[in-house]
């Protein structure tokens, strides 16, 4: 960082919270989970094992129970330890504990320098288990193990017997025991310590795991959160609260994704005590197709068998992501200790497309007491996923939300794959691409045999989507023969299938088109709605014709009234929608006074504003620095009764901002703060969808609303909450655009994205981070992310590879630039098996071959065919 100024508020609050470097931050992770370090020096390479938990008890290697253990436990210099030594402390032990001599007159071996401490290990588990015999409390018993027996195994060259693993194994039968019965007891230990010592001790059993997490969470389900707060009974019986539950579930899962050894220098996959792999998006395919979340979400623990977790684990994976979500129950400190588990949680659910009943299956099968908070809970975030799913579609793929989001084949046509990589191939104007998805939706016969058809009567919403694209690249003909197709088929065009084709038009730009549609759907005697009017008035405006947009909504109302309002006409009763499009255009046209009088000629016909119609005016009026008019609408919204949403309130932060001096942070902050709480009076409760408005609507103020931005990131963060993919990459595409780059926020975002993995970043944001970093003139970080997004097998597109080629040309970087063409080559052979599918997939002629082969990097070979016949159309 460069000073306070361009400092990011989200390094701040990051250092604020962790309070370290970022090596102690590691030391401070290892410390409390349980790790493994690996530590080599030029002569020798050792494993030192440290302590988990505040009492920095070390962690025992699993599978490694040998007379002396692999590790060094105080990190000093190890002494080589004869094998036998195991032996003979478990002699030890059978001699002064048991009483039991090898003979009767038999000596006690002469003791090493390290004997005294193996005899005081060896008495003090002894004791341990005489308790465990005894009628000693199990909680006294657990406090001995921790306080008196763990602080021994931190002494240099300690040996640990066999008999310690067996007399800890029993007394944590016991603690399991008294746990399951007494959940919220205070002088047991949580369920997170319980299975950090089986971890320790190489006995860790995912069953054991989720039949003691079962009971946490039912416990946790069944509390009543308001009565807890008043109950005097339970307050005076010293039970543990709710918070303290949840954190302690969170904890659990922790200590369930420990590997078995953990690696020296934790990388960005492993943070935040979560042990999570990065998921093999491929192999999650095979379970998207049948929704088997279950063993989707068991591969999040490579540690175990599958068979081992199943939908006991899953089922408690869903509960947990409930109650953490349960603004009743959860609170935003547990939520942010949680961030990784509710990120790939949700990614999974979404990825698999986890139907409903599927869900109440395995929860009537395995934890049939938790079915009802489940099944209650589900819809609620089922529609929160749906929302940062739809967050995320790009607008020429008009695929309904209803659709898998998981690949699903229905006879063989991949729609969900089509129509994200027609998406794709729209905002990259890859005209090659689109004919291409064409041939392989329709087939590439001339004549479609009636099998096919059958096939292509089950997606009219492709066809749709094929119809807007072809529209908005301005390619008329071939959107009439999408549309002839869809008819030869045997499917007919619906309403949508004439605004998506209208829309289209409008994002090209095309009057003319639009104009041409509008007469054959006006011509052809069907119902209209609101939706098709709408288009063509915001389409009239936005290519130019604002009187024809103004006329258009005139003749909606004329042809309304002509109709003798009767609800069975073809004419279409005038709306707010159609009157919000109009006064978009207008503003966006800077013809404010003609927007004014629309809103007049709206009164008249009797159509009500709503808050997207003061929104649009509102901005307009902050911006002008018209503050009477400000007020005066605030005090319409009042009247009328029209309640702020999430935009009011990001143009009252755009406004506050304006006002406020760039490096005053802490008045930033307070402004953020206190709209928040304006909108919670409103009874607006700010959520991800509200964090996420309100930075898009931010962020189009260009670069002036940047440090608003990041104070309501670093608010949002800090409240445990997280954006969608879409904002992340608008984010990212500012930080870049402004000048210079404030590329030290660019590298808080993504320090931020890979404390998620990039499980559920889509190919976008990727694409933009390298392409921005190339363009700076940063080759080095842009090919540092190009190939960990290729050892995930996300292949970004070729033009952003280009730039990345062009930026290692021009330093030089020949050999770097080499290997990635190679890499890229290698990637799209490996997709496309078939020689022959390789041949005909339009890849070769691109120019990224061309360049690569000018500079004697690429031998073009074989692909020199293909080259030239895609010549003509090099954009990708």
């Amino acid at each position: 960082m460069k000073g306070s100024r361009s400092a990011c508020l989200l390094c701040r609050h990051i250092a604020a919270t962790s309070g370290g470097s970022r090596s102690s931050q590691w030391q401070a992770q290892v410390h409390r989970f349980s790790t493994t370090t690996t530590t080599t020096t030029s002569s020798s390479t050792e494993t030192v094992v440290d302590t988990p938990g505040p009492s920095k008890i070390r962690r025992i290697i699993p599978n490694e129970r040998k007379s002396k253990p692999n590790v060094n436990w105080s990190r000093g210099n190890p002494r080589k330890v004869p094998a036998k030594d195991s032996a003979r402390v478990d002699a030890l032990f059978q001699q002064i504990i048991l009483r039991q001599p090898t003979s009767e007159n038999a000596p006690l071996e002469t003791p090493s320098p390290d004997a005294g401490k193996d005899l005081a290990l060896v008495q003090a588990i002894g004791k341990l288990e005489r308790m465990i015999e005894g009628a000693e409390p199990v909680s006294n018993a657990y406090a001995y193990l921790k306080t008196e027996i763990y602080p021994m195994l931190r002494e240099p060259d300690i040996t640990i017997p066999q008999v310690f693993y067996r007399v800890v194994s029993r007394l944590m039968e016991d603690v399991v025991a008294a746990k399951k019965e007494g959940i919220r007891s205070p002088v047991l230990p949580t369920v997170a310590e319980i299975f950090r010592v089986y971890a320790d001790i190489g006995d860790m059993k995912p069953q054991r795991w989720t039949m003691l997490v079962g009971e946490l969470v039912q416990a946790i389900v069944e509390m009543d959160p308001s009565s807890e707060q008043h109950d005097p009974a339970k307050a005076d019986a010293g039970l543990i609260n709710q918070d303290t539950m949840l954190a302690d579930l969170v904890e659990s899962w922790k200590v369930l994704s420990l590997p078995e050894v953990v690696p020296a220098t934790p990388d960005n996959e492993v943070t935040d005590g979560f042990w999570f792999p990065r998921l093999d998006k491929f192999s999650l395919k095979r379970f998207s197709d049948k929704g088997n979340f279950p063993a989707a979400f068991s591969s999040v623990f490579p540690r175990y068998h599958p068979n081992q977790l199943g939908a006991p684990a899953a089922v408690l994976a869903i509960a947990t992501y409930a109650l953490l979500h349960d603004t009743k129950r959860s609170n935003a400190d547990i939520r942010r200790s949680a961030t990784r588990f509710v990120s790939k949680v949700a990614y999974l659910i979404t990825f698999v497309n986890f139907r409903d009943a599927a869900l109440q299956r395995e929860v009537s099968r395995t934890f049939p007491s938790l079915q009802n908070y489940i099944m209650t809970q589900w819809p609620a975030i089922k529609q929160q996923l749906k929302e940062r799913l739809e967050s995320t579609n790009t607008p020429a793929a008009t695929i309904q939300p209803s659709e898998s989001p998981s690949p699903s084949r229905s006879g063989g046509i991949n729609a969900h794959s089509i129509g994200t990589r027609l998406g794709q191939a729209y905002q990259t104007r890859n005209f090659r691409e689109v004919d291409r998805l064409w041939q392989k939706f329709v087939g590439s016969n001339g004549e479609i045999p009636p099998e096919r058809a059958a096939k292509l009567q089950k997606h009219p919403d492709l066809f749709n989507s094929f119809i807007n694209t072809r529209m908005a690249l301005n390619q008329p003909d071939q959107a009439i023969a999408v549309l002839h197709t869809l008819r030869t088929v045997g499917l007919k065009p619906t309403m949508k299938t004439w605004n998506v084709m209208l829309d289209g038009c409008k994002t090209a730009r095309n009057i003319n088109g639009l104009k041409n549609v509008w007469a054959k759907i006006a011509g052809s005697g069907m119902k209209l709605d609101t939706k098709i009017w709408t288009t063509r008035v915001s389409g009239l405006i936005e290519c130019g014709d604002v009187e024809g947009g103004i006329k258009a909504l005139e003749e909606m109302a004329r042809l309304w009234n002509e109709s003798s309002k009767d609800e069975n006409a073809t004419a279409v009763k005038p709306t707010v929608e159609p009157l919000n499009a109009a006064l978009v255009g207008l503003i966006r046209q800077n013809q404010v006074p003609a927007a004014e009088s629309l809103l007049v000629w709206a009164s008249r016909q009797g159509i009500e504003p709503d808050v997207f119609t003061f929104n649009i005016l509102l901005r307009r009026f902050i911006r002008d620095g018209r503050e009477k008019d400000v007020r005066r609408l605030f005090d319409v919204m009042r009247d009328t009764g029209v309640r702020a949403d999430e935009a009011t309130f990001t143009i009252v932060i755009d406004a506050a901002f304006s006002r406020i001096a760039i490096n005053d942070t802490e008045e930033q902050a307070r402004a953020v703060a206190n709209v928040i709480d304006d909108m919670k009076a409103a009874g607006l409760e700010p959520n991800l969808h509200t964090y996420g408005t309100m930075i898009y609507n931010l962020l189009q103020s260009g670069d002036r609303a940047m440090d608003a931005v990041k104070v309501v990131l670093a608010h949002l963060w800090g409240q445990g909450h997280e954006l969608s993919p879409h904002i992340y990459t608008m984010v990212v595409e500012h930080y870049f655009a402004r000048n210079p780059p404030d590329l030290d926020a660019v590298e808080s975002l993504l320090q931020r994205r890979r404390l998620l993995d990039y499980d559920d970043m889509d190919t976008t944001f990727y694409d933009r981070v390298v392409k921005g970093y190339a363009l700076v003139g940063r080759p080095e970080k842009a090919l540092e992310i190009y190939y960990r997004l290729s050892d995930s097998g996300v292949v970004i597109i070729l033009a952003t590879q280009m730039e990345l080629l062009r930026a290692l040309l021009r330093q030089g970087r020949v050999d770097d630039a080499r290997d990635m063409v190679a890499n890229t080559k290698r990637l799209f052979e490996e997709s496309h098996r078939d020689a022959a599918e390789v041949e005909k997939a339009g890849f070769w002629g691109h120019p990224f071959w061309r360049l690569a082969a000018q500079h004697g990097i690429f031998e073009r070979g074989n692909t020199d065919a293909s080259a030239a016949s895609d010549a003509d159309h090099p954009s990708q």
